[in-house]
């Protein structure tokens, strides 16, 4: 049963996102749809438009879903906590958020999504542009019907374009940072980033360029941000 909450304070549900940014982007890591490659751009280029639009989108779609499929009139960020007009933090930046998510959430209720489509949508709002239905006949998405498509589409650019806005603020940038520099040492302690300068390089080859690519990470992780 969810559990009925007071009024939330905007940092609470800041909290919720980077803290599923943080353990989905675990997850996404593991599984490749985030690579080692992304936290680089990121961390040493400071080009982080897919991380920093992707990732979050990719979490909050994840939540429009879930919230979908239940009889919530609100968002359900937890089993027990759903957030709604109700209790939604009194904040003028967030308010420009929730009541387009909540029409996207039934937007999506309305087109009753299957177990397959929700698992293609998860991946393509990483993966792809989203731009036409044609950028889905080769991606495993179970419909043909475009109209299907242009209409989950649209959903996600929406989604994207709040993300986006999202990202422009300060204090938005600076936990993502922070949170992409713990995936960088999620990638290290799991191996990805050793995998990742491996390929088919020889031995001394591959564990110098590893040595090298954790050295400038390194270096950029210890700079303010």
């Amino acid at each position: 049963m969810k559990k009925a909450i007071q009024q939330l304070q905007p940092i609470q549900i800041w909290d919720w996102l980077f803290r599923s940014c943080e353990l989905n982007g675990r997850m996404l890591l593991d599984e490749h749809l985030i690579t080692v490659a992304d936290i680089e751009e990121c961390i040493v280029k400071g080009k982080c438009k897919k991380l920093s639009i992707k990732l979050p989108s990719w979490c909050i779609l994840q939540c429009l879903l879930r919230s979908a499929k239940s009889d919530s009139h609100g968002l359900l960020i937890s089993d027990e906590v759903e957030l709604s007009k109700i209790n939604w933090p009194k904040d003028k930046v967030l308010d420009w958020f929730l009541g387009p998510l909540l029409i996207m959430k039934e937007q999506i209720r309305t087109l009753q999504l299957n177990a397959e489509e929700e698992d293609c949508l998860r991946t393509l709002v990483l993966t792809r542009k989203n731009d036409k239905p044609e950028d889905w006949d080769r991606e495993g998405f179970q419909s043909d019907n475009n109209v299907r498509r242009a209409q989950l589409q649209a959903i996600i650019r929406r989604l994207q374009g709040i993300v986006a806005s999202m990202s422009r603020i300060p204090s938005f940038r600076r936990r993502f940072k922070s949170l992409v520099k713990s995936l960088y040492l999620e990638a290290i302690g799991t191996g990805a980033l050793a995998e990742a300068s491996g390929g088919s390089t020889s031995g001394s080859q591959s564990n110098h360029r590893t040595t090298k690519r954790k050295e400038n990470l390194r270096k950029s992780i210890s700079l303010d941000v």
